[in-house]
C-alpha cells in the first residue's frame, strides 16, 4: 500500500514524561479546550504524548481517526500516490486538530501525520472524542479550526494552477527566506508542491541570472527586487482571497 513508503521512517512515539521537551504541563489547564477535555484528561482517558522530528504520529494505514492535539512543535500531513510519490497535505502547529479527520465524514485520504519538529500533543482514543463531539461548543471549535486548514489547503492548490511555477517559488523564497538558505531541496519543493527537478531547472536559471547564490546550507537571494517583482501578482492573489 501507499501508506509503506514511509515506514522506513517510522520510529515509536513515546509517552510524555513531565520534564521532557521542557514542557509545562499546566499550560494544559489553561487551553480553550480544556473544560471539555478535563474529566477525561483527569482519568488517563486522554494521553500525553511527545515525538522527536521524523517520527510518525498516525500512519495512513491505521483504521482510527488518531485525532490529536498539537500542544508544542508542527507537523506534517502527507498522502502518497500509487507510484510512491508524497504530496504534502497541510503543515499544522501547536494550537491545532490534526489526524485522520476526513474519517469523520466517511472518507479516507489515507494521510500520513509525521513530527516535522520535536512535538507534544494530546491523542484522543476514538471512543473519547466521538463522545468530546457530542458537546457542541466541542464541536464546533473543533470543525472551526479544521475548515480553516482545509480553506488553506484549496488557496495552495488555486495559486499552483493560477500561476506558474516559478511564480509560485518566488512567492515562496521571499516569504520564506529562512528556509532558503536552512532546508533541503526536497523539503523545498514539497513545500511549495512542486518536483525537486523542476525546483532544480528554477534554481539554476536564478543562480546564472544572479539573482541567488550558494550559501553553506542552501542558497541565500542576492537580488530580492526581482523575485519580489515575479511574486507580484501571486501575492495580490494571497491578499485578496483573505489571510
Amino acid at each position: 500500500m501507499c501508506y509503506a513508503v514511509f515506514n522506513h521512517m517510522e520510529r515509536n512515539v513515546h509517552d510524555m514524561k513531565d520534564s521532557a521537551q521542557n514542557f509545562d504541563v499546566s499550560e494544559i489547564k489553561k487551553l480553550d479546550i480544556y473544560p471539555y477535555i478535563a474529566p477525561f484528561y483527569a482519568q488517563g482517558r486522554i494521553h500525553l504524548r511527545h515525538a522527536q522530528a521524523g517520527d510518525c504520529v498516525a500512519d495512513a494505514g491505521g483504521d482510527d481517526y488518531h485525532i490529536v492535539y498539537i500542544l508544542q512543535g508542527r507537523m506534517k500531513v502527507f498522502s502518497f500516490a500509487y507510484n510512491g510519490r508524497r504530496l504534502l497535505l497541510d503543515e499544522v502547529e501547536s494550537g491545532s486538530f490534526s489526524g485522520h479527520i476526513s474519517k469523520l465524514r466517511g472518507y479516507n485520504f489515507e494521510s500520513t501525520i509525521v513530527a516535522r519538529t520535536p512535538c507534544v500533543y494530546l491523542e484522543f482514543p476514538d471512543q473519547v472524542f466521538t463522545q468530546l463531539m457530542e458537546h457542541g461548543d466541542f464541536a464546533l471549535r473543533f470543525y472551526q479550526g479544521t475548515s480553516q486548514r482545509t480553506y488553506h489547503m484549496y488557496r495552495k492548490i488555486l495559486s499552483l494552477n493560477l500561476f506558474s511555477l516559478e511564480e509560485n517559488t518566488a512567492f515562496y523564497a521571499v516569504t520564506h527566506q529562512n528556509h532558503m538558505e536552512g532546508m533541503t531541496l526536497d523539503d523545498i519543493s514539497e513545500e511549495i508542491g512542486i518536483s525537486r527537478r523542476t525546483l532544480c531547472y528554477i534554481i539554476r536559471r536564478w543562480k546564472e541570472a544572479g539573482i541567488l547564490e550558494k550559501a553553506p546550507r542552501g542558497y541565500h537571494i542576492r537580488d530580492l527586487a526581482t523575485l519580489e517583482d515575479m511574486a507580484h501578482n501571486i501575492r495580490q492573489f494571497y491578499q485578496s482571497v483573505g489571510p
